[in-house]
């Protein structure tokens, strides 16, 4: 158990440093990795608080941490580029490239889509209805003779339960319900089309084309893990060590050479594993807003992050953080009121990240936290340390 510190002196020269360690201080915020992008170039970014608490390692811009959901847009970036190779389209059946039939068993007739996984609209239920297979699967992924995705999608494997469906048809809007699961099952496919493993393909295909060096989905991968921050949750007023707590011994690698791509999809977190920072997010940010390409490398055609960022489901009320979504890109006027923003936010462990841009306005805020104070915000499901993160950034940056 770790109690939290005051962050760890630096000289504050600029009145947004000022205004985000008083922020750190009233919500209790551990660390934080930020930056802000405007007019296709960084023109602020800075770290503050401690990488890890009991080791007094400051967050430096070196620092990654996992970013929780905001992975989910490699996980999509590289199934679009298996889109772009015309390996599928949009509508197919996935269960022609998974190799197993994929039916909801109230729907057996109905195919599931590409589209429907990257739009949350499978009708899979959310995860916490399904009992959080997603978790399970991980977890005994990590043990030896790991499970397949066919062991959990199929009736009768040893996984599968009829919990993870709910009634709806498939692609029904109402049947809108964000799911982990889903992403796991678009890592599988990445890797059936390409024959790579999902870790290697997101390497060599978007982080090191992008320049983004110390970023990967691969643990074992990283070149200094005590540049790896820890993450912690909050309990009875003291923070809890908890995901990536490594205590400066790289975890051992998992022997996965068994494991034939496209088999299991889960190994490497892709509905939330990735470990970055803000710095090397902007990287990634700034080609989509630039319509796929960053510094001389095109990650994506322009016409397919059109698409991606065209709205394929909306709906009020359905569910309280998405009134729409593109191709697995949240849309949302909410991030900051009367603007319409393009992106993801990630919650898991006690963190807290996401990476908003606006279109109209050119510009976009990145963040990342690894353990804070937060509750209920005022803006659907950002919570107050989010809203006071980008409303900062937004008031002291991008409106300068």
């Amino acid at each position: 158990m770790s109690l939290w510190k005051q962050p760890p002196a630096k000289e504050l020269t600029a009145e947004v440093d000022k205004k985000i360690v008083a922020l750190m201080e009233t919500y209790q915020i551990v660390g934080v990795s930020a930056a802000v992008v405007k007019e296709n170039q960084v023109v602020w970014a800075n770290e503050y608080g401690w990488s890890d608490l009991d080791r007094e390692i400051a967050v430096t811009e070196d620092t990654v941490f996992r970013i929780a959901s905001i992975s989910k847009l490699f996980v999509a970036t590289s199934l679009m580029q298996q889109y772009e190779k015309g390996k599928f389209q949009l509508d197919d059946d996935i269960s022609d490239c998974l190799g197993f039939s994929f039916r909801n068993p109230h729907h057996p007739d109905v195919p599931i889509t590409f589209r429907q996984l990257l739009t949350h609209t499978t009708s899979l239920h959310e995860d916490e209805t399904g009992g959080e297979l997603y978790v399970v699967f991980s977890k005994a992924s990590r043990q030896a003779n790991p499970p397949t995705m066919e062991d959990l999608l199929v009736p009768g494997g040893s996984l599968y339960v009829d919990s993870l469906w709910s009634s709806f048809k498939p692609g029904d809007p109402q049947c809108f319900a964000y799911s982990n699961l889903a992403s796991m099952i678009v890592a599988a496919l990445v890797e059936r089309m390409s024959g790579e493993r999902f870790d290697q393909y997101c390497r060599d295909h978007i982080l090191r084309p992008l320049g983004m060096t110390a970023s990967d989905f691969h643990v074992q991968a990283l070149a200094d893990i005590n540049k790896l921050g820890v993450i912690y949750s909050l309990e009875e007023e003291q923070f809890i060590a908890g995901v990536d707590d490594c205590k400066g011994v790289k975890p051992e690698s998992i022997d996965w050479s068994n494991v034939a791509p496209g088999t299991n999809g889960s190994l490497f977190g892709p509905q939330g594993g990735l470990r970055t920072n803000a710095r090397e997010l902007s990287k990634f940010m700034m080609a989509i807003m630039r319509g796929g390409s960053f510094n001389g490398a095109r990650i994506l055609q322009p016409e397919t992050v059109e698409l991606m960022l065209s709205t394929q489901w909306a709906q009020e009320g359905v569910d309280q953080g998405f009134q729409a979504i593109g191709l697995q890109f949240h849309i949302t006027d909410e991030c900051i009121p009367a603007k319409r923003m393009f992106g993801h936010g990630g919650s898991a462990y006690g963190l807290y990240s996401g990476l908003y841009f606006s279109r109209e306005e050119d510009f976009g805020i990145i963040f990342v936290t690894n353990g804070s104070h937060a509750s209920a915000g005022t803006r659907g499901s950002f919570n107050n340390v989010e809203e006071a993160l980008i409303d900062t950034l937004y008031e002291e940056i991008v409106k300068e």
